[in-house]
């Protein structure tokens, strides 16, 4: 029923909804709350997609390594390729193996640096970082542990 049917007036104070001056939530605030929730859901469910993405493999064994060499790896089952570095006695890392220039295979190593032949870039054996040519950042870098003799790479 309208302030029409009842009292004779489109509106009246009397027969129209009184909203508190101090209420939590409008209309506006109600649908702002609504997309945050449904953009959380949404990052959320994202997150958790990429962590069930992530697999981890055995690269390869401690010894198939030098102290201060490299070895190109193609993942188990996969065709993914990297590039797992011994910088020193008990460590070791992974790298994605594309120079971050021109995406050239990475070709060999230098001292303490990974090479591209194509241009000249090179990076640290131990952070990915480039030391030097036209590189445009650093190689991606993927969690590496070792257990046992193993050397496990999480892509």
């Amino acid at each position: 029923m309208t302030c029409e049917n009842l009292c004779g007036t489109v509106v009246c104070e009397e027969h129209t909804p009184k909203t508190p001056e101090n209420a939590l939530l409008s209309r506006r605030g109600l649908l702002s709350a609504f997309a945050g929730i449904a953009a959380t859901i949404g990052l959320a469910s994202f997150g958790e997609s990429a962590m069930a993405a992530s697999k981890t493999y055995v690269a390869c064994k401690t010894t198939d390594i030098t102290v201060g060499g490299a070895k190109l790896v193609t993942l188990p089952g996969t065709n993914v390729q990297i590039v797992v570095t011994r910088p020193n006695k008990t460590s070791y890392h992974a790298f994605s193996p594309y120079c971050t220039h021109q995406t050239t295979m990475l070709s060999g190593i230098q001292g303490t640096n990974l090479i591209c032949q194509r241009h000249g870039a090179s990076y640290n054996t131990t952070t990915g970082s480039p030391t030097g040519g036209p590189a445009r950042g650093g190689l991606k870098r993927y969690t590496t542990t070792v257990v046992g003799t193993s050397v496990k790479v999480t892509v």
